[in-house]
């Protein structure tokens, strides 16, 4: 079979046309719907779906046997129940003969199919995003990734999986592919550009990617995990249609799998939310490491979108280049231009809303947000009635020193840090202000102000609310009003001064972190 025909041989064809009539179910339809791809079909009836596999040979997969489609069926269900078990519900056979086909009928088996409950497509994040998301929901994105990697095992050294081989040559196919979809000169340039540093960057990071590949970082992670592969069901995040047919396409770093879901929120215009998103990942991963090849991971996900949106219009190619392409284009764009490493740093008492307005610069400037609560409750628990004491003298400092550790992984890997804790010491700021120098980057200090008494209100309602990593009380907030040291003109760094007391809307505007953004948009800082 021609590797990129993707028409069904005829008898699967009659088959499929049986199915279209509701008596072709074990129960009651009142009316099938079909949803064609090149790869599949989706048969919608009533509560049900029932995902069945063409009987074709590309050159990434191989549905050509009755026993080759049994056993990706198979696959698709093992692999796809680890994050959406009540969506994947079995495999069950198709009996014919094609004319008279029936799902899980009395007949002779003649294809198989994936049975799965039917969701509203609405539900699914590449639809939620189009309005307003949730702002629970990035959080909740990252959590449920991070949950999926961290239960997975590193691929054994026998598997030749992951290694930086792989990773380039992965690259150079996606990129090479686009070289012969993208025909109108302009596009064909923009993708030449990008084959070029796409492949310099991989062969620059191949001691990384091998070093990952050591430290068990690669797993046999979901593959195609962007926004359209993510259903948000009652509050509840799970990732849908991994990739089943190819073992080397999911057995890939987990930061290049996170990286996916990063760059096409990114693309769609959340960059807040994808900051959200991986700023959570690394707190409940401690893979700072992943920072190092995020950008390269980041890009050829986005050329791999780019490539599917073209072939979507016209699998042969296209004169002009579809708007989704040439968006995902401009996200591949941007990560080969990263903005300038530097260190910036919170200051306020407890309840000025660090956290929810640097949650908010983070998404602005693209920078990793390294939060004093997190490692606070990471090092010495949460919770109350604990010893020593999380906000004693020895405890802060333990805090502060690990905040500098990870500040110098990050900043290493060439990525701003927003280091979001109290800095009301002199000693603390100092210490990272010679961070900075001894790495040769900017140093910002964000000084968020706010009336005491509104401090107070929000430290109540915070308890009130509850699941906050912040555990500083009114006691807390006394100490520390009566043994700040306030920022003097002498510490170097900009100094940049925030009413806390505006509504936390007003940070949405880059205009409000000003001058920041613009000592940030200058250019890579000296490596």
């Amino acid at each position: 079979m021609n590797p990129t025909e993707t028409a069904a041989p005829p008898d699967q064809m009659r088959m499929i046309a049986a199915l279209r009539q509701p008596g072709a179910y074990p129960f009651p339809v009142s009316a099938v719907e079909v949803i064609e791809t090149h790869i599949s079909w989706v048969l919608l009836a009533g509560e049900h779906a029932f995902k069945i596999k063409k009987a074709v040979g590309l050159d990434f997969l191989d549905y050509c046997t009755l026993d080759d489609r049994r056993f990706f069926c198979e696959e698709e269900l093992r692999l796809n129940r680890r994050t959406a078990p009540g969506i994947y519900l079995g495999v069950v056979p198709i009996t014919g003969p094609a004319d008279d086909a029936r799902i899980d009928g009395p007949g002779a088996i003649i294809d198989y199919t994936v049975h799965m409950r039917r969701f509203d497509e609405g539900a699914v994040l590449s639809k939620l995003l189009d309005d307003a998301p949730p702002a629970w929901l990035a959080e909740r994105l990252a959590e449920v990734v991070a949950r999926f990697h961290l239960a997975l095992p590193a691929v054994p050294e026998s598997e030749r999986h992951g290694r930086p081989e792989d990773v380039l040559q992965a690259c150079a196919q996606v990129c090479a592919r686009l070289t012969t979809l993208a025909t109108d000169a302009g596009g064909l340039d923009m993708v030449r550009r990008l084959q070029s540093w796409s492949v310099r960057e991989a062969i620059r990071l191949a001691p990384v990617f091998a070093a990952r590949r050591e430290q068990g970082q690669v797993r046999e992670c979901h593959g195609d995990l962007h926004c359209g592969n993510v259903l948000v069901d009652d509050g509840e995040v799970m990732p849908f249609d991994g990739i089943e047919f190819s073992a080397s396409l999911r057995t890939i770093d987990v930061i290049d799998d996170l990286a996916f879901l990063l760059m096409d929120l990114q693309a769609r215009g959340h960059p807040t939310m994808a900051q959200t998103c991986l700023g959570r990942y690394l707190e409940l991963t401690g893979d700072f490491g992943g920072l190092a090849p995020l950008r390269f991971y980041l890009a050829y996900r986005a050329l791999v979108r780019a490539m599917v949106e073209i072939m979507q219009v016209a699998p042969g190619g296209v004169a002009e280049l579809p708007a989704a392409a040439l968006r995902y284009l401009a996200c591949a764009r941007r990560q080969t231009c990263p903005g300038r490493r530097a260190i910036v740093l919170t200051h306020g008492f407890s309840g000025v809303g660090k956290s929810q307005l640097s949650e908010r610069l983070c998404g602005h400037i693209g920078a990793i947000r390294l939060r004093a609560d997190v490692v606070r409750a990471r090092r010495f628990g949460s919770g109350t009635g604990r010893s020593p004491d999380k906000y004693s003298e020895g405890a802060t400092e333990a805090t502060y020193q690990t905040l500098a550790e990870q500040t110098a992984q990050v900043v290493g890997a060439g990525w701003p840090v927003v280091v979001d804790a109290t800095f009301l010491k002199r000693r603390q700021r100092a210490r990272f202000a010679a961070l900075a120098e001894r790495l040769e980057v900017p140093l910002a200090l964000i000084d968020f102000q706010a009336p005491e008494a509104l401090l107070r209100e929000r430290i109540a309602r915070r308890a009130n609310i509850g699941g906050d990593p912040s555990e500083a009380d009114e006691q807390v907030l006394d100490l520390q009003v009566a043994g700040a040291e306030p920022i003097a003109l002498d510490e170097p760094g900009l100094l940049i001064s925030y009413d806390a007391s505006r509504p936390l809307a007003a940070a949405d505007a880059i205009d409000a972190w000003q001058p920041l953004p613009a000592l940030l948009a200058r250019g890579p800082a000296k490596p």
